[in-house]
């Protein structure tokens, strides 16, 4: 089907509704209790392990070029000894084991409904038509077995996408030679990201934070006060645009009515997820 791009929803819409859905993979308690049963207990190993498991027993330096944001230093410290602790198809299994407890709790008594299975059909449908050149982590995802229950080949689906679309943003960044530290110093700038809450969790240091901020300023992206200048604001809009023409294989290949299809049937479940991980935050923060 030959579908013009303003016929469809917005990808980045798309992304919206999906990726919370994949957001349970580690953000759940049982997720979590999952990856620590096969030895994977750091705090960030389930995040790594759980990630990279698709792509086989690779080291540090293929991790940092797939997750982008990433210092490469935490990476590194991060992955040394991991493949040790678990192989990549152990944490596949614990992944895979932890979403489908924590999908079942989370949706309990939705699970068995149709509209998860055609959920399911919709998002496979377009989790298949994915292309796979210059995209490792889709790639990756996308040639794993698909499981036989709807809600997890729904979450593996959700997931393939989901990394489809975070290879792109790679190569959007990349392109526009934006790296690890500017990509995030641009999107803070920009309000897509809070300071506060990304860079620590993805390793930059304050004197890192700002060297990049001067490199930026020296390119003429970062005004003086911190805020994007007009070609800062243009070059990170380019990078969103191209991020989202870059995501819109498996839309156009699923045509307008059954991607809107998909966004339907997905926003009440993406909402009961979320509502149901922030319930669970907050227990564990009065327990702890």
């Amino acid at each position: 089907m030959n579908t013009k791009l303003v016929d469809l929803p917005p990808t980045r819409e798309a992304h919206q509704v999906l990726d919370p859905f994949h957001g349970v993979t580690y953000l759940a308690t049982q997720s979590v209790q999952a990856f620590h049963a096969i030895g994977l207990t750091g705090p960030w190993d389930g995040y790594f392990g759980g990630r990279a498991a698709p792509l086989g027993p690779v080291g540090p330096a293929v991790v940092s070029a797939v997750f982008y944001h990433f210092k490469p230093s935490m990476v590194a410290a991060e992955m040394t000894g991991l493949w040790e602790k678990a192989t990549p198809t152990q944490a596949l299994h614990a992944r895979l084991t932890g979403v489908d407890a924590a999908l079942r709790a989370l949706l309990d008594g939705v699970l068995t409904e149709r509209r998860v299975a055609e959920a399911a059909e919709l998002a496979v449908a377009g989790a298949t038509a994915c292309s796979v050149p210059a995209r490792p982590l889709g790639a990756a995802n996308q040639a794993l077995d698909l499981p036989d229950e709807p809600h997890l080949a729904l979450w593996q689906a959700v997931t393939t996408l989901r990394e489809f679309r975070g290879d792109g943003h790679a190569a959007a960044l990349a392109e526009a030679r934006l790296g690890g530290v500017e990509a995030l110093i641009t999107a803070t700038a920009s309000g897509i990201e809070r300071r506060a809450s990304i860079q620590a969790s993805r390793g930059w240091t304050d004197t890192e934070w700002a060297a990049g901020e001067h490199r930026l300023t020296q390119q003429g992206l970062l005004a003086a006060d911190g805020s994007l200048t007009k070609l800062g604001s243009e070059t990170r809009q380019a990078v969103e645009q191209r991020t989202d023409q870059l995501a819109e294989v498996p839309w156009r290949a699923l045509g307008v009515t059954a991607t809107n299809r998909l966004l339907e049937l997905m926003r009440p479940l993406t909402a009961q997820v979320v509502s149901g991980l922030r319930s669970a935050s907050k227990r564990a923060g009065r327990n702890g």
